[in-house]
């Protein structure tokens, strides 16, 4: 079960600047990227998807051990899909942590500011205040 955030687009940034003040990420490494078969794949959008695959127990870096790696490489090392949607045209973003409510409190537990940052920022989408 998804866990969907929504707020304006300067609060949701700054949820998605805390994951990137990490290491603990990859921004769709094992996902195709999209194409727009008509406009071509450099067609400018008003509206923005980003996904990622954040590692709450790992830091992916150049001086990862080899074994890290390669567990990283063939999937076996644990990640929670993050996607964030902007909306320029209205000022609309959301987040959506698609593991659930536990996911969003490991997410707490191993980003820096996460917590602090989405309870305050970001309204849950049925409105009310999000309980991180």
């Amino acid at each position: 079960m998804s866990q969907v955030f929504v707020g304006n687009i300067a609060c949701v940034r700054d949820v998605e600047d805390c994951i990137r003040a990490t290491k603990k990420y990859t921004k769709g490494a094992f996902r195709k990227e999209i194409q727009h078969p008509i406009q071509g794949g450099e067609f400018p959008s008003k509206q923005i998807t980003e996904h990622y695959e954040v590692y709450p127990d790992t830091e992916l870096s150049w001086d990862m051990s080899a074994s890290e790696a390669w567990a990283w490489v063939w999937g076996d090392v644990s990640h929670i899909d993050v996607v964030f949607r902007y909306d320029y045209q209205k000022n609309w973003a959301s987040v959506t942590v698609k593991a659930g409510r536990e996911a969003v409190i490991e997410l707490a537990r191993a980003i820096p500011n996460f917590s602090d940052t989405l309870a305050k920022a970001v309204v849950s989408g049925n409105g009310h205040k999000s309980q991180v």
